[in-house]
């Protein structure tokens, strides 16, 4: 089987015209996803995958220029399609998450556990796994720390008898 040697040049220019095609698909909704984004929730998350920094971030959601939540998601959108491929790739992935239904319809993908949902979901079980034996853990320990103060208490008791016998028998003894 031989392998075609790719055209950089041509790579390139797939490359440009998938990214001028998702930009046009987010202009053509971007009235939409304005009204329907929450900045605050979308930034962390995009500051993790590094196509915000603090200072997009602190623009975003505290400028007196955008007062709206409305003119702040128009911003937010604005900066992500300055970071090119990589911030639209960030977005569509934290609108998948966050709005799965605006994703489904831009996108043309069923909605379901895909990428970073399916990520999130096994992570979230093992969290939840992880608590659950946590639980069982503690629950056994409380379970033997009370035997043992039971059994110190019992262990008192026992000396404390002993002590009155030992008193006793010098009296009489």
């Amino acid at each position: 089987i031989q392998q075609k040697k790719k055209n950089p040049q041509i790579s390139e220019n797939l490359e440009n015209l998938q990214e001028e095609n998702s930009n046009n698909s987010l202009t053509g909704v971007r009235h939409k996803l304005t009204r329907i984004l929450n900045p605050a929730k979308l930034t962390p998350y995009l500051r993790q995958c590094k196509v915000m920094d603090e200072q997009d971030e602190d623009e975003v959601l505290n400028s007196t220029q955008y007062p709206l939540r409305i003119s702040k998601a128009g911003r937010l959108l604005d900066i992500l399609r300055g970071q090119g491929q990589r911030g639209l790739q960030a977005f569509m992935e934290s609108l998948e998450f966050y709005h799965p239904d605006q994703y489904t319809q831009l996108t043309g993908e069923k909605e379901g556990p895909e990428g970073l949902t399916q990520f999130l979901l096994l992570e979230v079980r093992k969290l939840r796994e992880q608590l659950r034996n946590s639980r069982m853990c503690e629950r056994r320990l409380s379970q033997r720390c009370r035997m043992a103060e039971e059994e110190r208490s019992r262990a008192e008791h026992k000396a404390q008898e002993l002590r009155h016998e030992r008193l006793q028998l010098e009296r009489f003894g």
